[in-house]
């Protein structure tokens, strides 16, 4: 590169020196402010999150420990739930799967179970499907 263009560059550095004053100003704020709230974390906020294999004693989607009156009262009724006047099968926590009353509720235990029957996927089986979840 020629001499000139070096020329031109410090020219327009000199030009604008209050601008990247102001611009290296905020960034090095900014550095400083994460460091000081990384140096400042508790010790379990900085540890990575281990995810180990499910227990023996876990049901389906859930853990006995964490919600054992739901999840099994969960795990007796089925995995999808449909209304007896509807033609689509919800997870139980989609909002349409949480509004269908009790006496109306019609419980299967697998996706091909509920095809079987007639029923068709709502859009909630792709969409909030748990993870690992494949559809059948």
């Amino acid at each position: 590169m020629s001499t000139d263009f070096w020329l031109k560059i410090g020219e327009r550095i000199k030009e604008n020196q209050a601008d990247l004053a102001l611009i290296f100003g905020f960034v090095l704020v900014a550095l400083l402010s994460f460091g000081a709230g990384y140096l400042s974390a508790p010790e379990s906020v900085k540890n990575s999150v281990i995810i180990e294999e499910p227990n023996a004693s876990s049901t389906g989607f859930f853990n006995q420990s964490a919600a054992a009156g739901s999840a099994a009262a969960q795990q007796e009724k089925g995995l999808l739930v449909t209304s007896r006047g509807g033609k689509k099968y919800h997870w139980p926590w989609c909002s349409w799967g949480k509004s269908i009353k009790i006496e109306n509720q019609i419980w299967f235990n697998s996706e091909s179970e509920a095809k079987t029957a007639g029923y068709s996927p709502c859009a909630c089986i792709e969409n909030s499907a748990p993870a690992g979840y494949v559809s059948q």
